[in-house]
């Protein structure tokens, strides 16, 4: 799953976004961000202490990747005392991310510890045990995991995120175990799909069981030809095989496509 780092928003941010657009009688396409900042950035002139345009206008300079901006409007989205501790959890777990990507750890482990102290939720811990995982605290990313788990045992990137630990750890037979039930959750999501079987080719190869390997990778292409990564992954199983042509053949091919 290749937007790992990337949480989806909490159903508060729908209802916002709704209220928010009906409010200034201002619709805006969902993916048009720069038409949210603008209607909200109205509501805020209208009342500056209007905690959900702040909250709404956040999440709009966060997909803007003008992560300065989304937290200065969280940090404002939090003073106003939202009316629910959920609430006040989806401010700082906005925020929390928007740190991420700037690289300031510290301070979204911070925001991500009060996110889930006010109101746990899957994306919190999954959210968290990434950043646990970017910092090679394996343990930990495997314990927020599991608990995003016990809230949501279908929580299908929390599954992909623990085979990743588990690979890391080198726990091939566990990884491969929690990949079986990502693909089972996936099975509508072309890319999601492809890469858990890319994913598990991979803990195949390293288990040595190369056919297996072989066969999933090559599902993964047959999903999706666009990675270099697929033919990557297949060449080193080639290699493993014996089968140095392919091997290369594959190799060539990734390279045209990093092109």
């Amino acid at each position: 799953m290749k937007k790992l780092l990337k949480a989806a928003l909490l159903t508060i941010s729908t209802l916002f976004v709704l209220a928010g657009f009906a409010s200034a009688q201002a619709p805006c396409d969902p993916k048009d961000n720069p038409c949210k900042v603008d209607v909200y950035s109205k509501r805020i002139a209208a009342n500056p202490g209007d905690g959900e345009a702040y909250y709404g206008r956040g999440t709009a300079y966060e997909e803007l990747k003008q992560y300065d901006k989304a937290i200065a409007d969280y940090t404002k989205y939090i003073a106003t005392n939202p009316s629910s501790k959920q609430y006040f959890a989806d401010g700082y777990f906005g925020r929390g991310n928007c740190y991420k990507y700037m690289g300031s750890f510290v301070k979204a482990l911070a925001d991500y510890n009060m996110a889930v102290q006010l109101y746990p939720s899957p994306n919190i811990y999954i959210n968290r045990g990434n950043y646990y995982m970017s910092q090679k605290e394996y343990d930990r990313a495997l314990a927020d995991y599991g608990q995003a788990l016990v809230l949501n045992n279908n929580e299908a990137e929390a599954y992909y995120n623990r085979a990743k630990v588990y690979s890391a750890q080198k726990l091939y037979s566990k990884a491969i175990a929690d990949l079986d039930i990502y693909l089972g959750l996936n099975k509508s999501n072309v890319l999601f799909l492809a890469d858990g079987y890319q994913n598990r080719a991979l803990a195949y190869r390293d288990l040595g069981k190369l056919t297996q390997a072989l066969a999933d990778i090559n599902s993964a292409i047959g999903l999706d030809t666009t990675l270099a990564s697929r033919f990557t992954a297949r060449a080193t199983i080639y290699h493993a095989m014996g089968k140095t042509a392919l091997a290369n053949a594959d190799e060539a091919t990734a390279e045209t496509l990093k092109k």
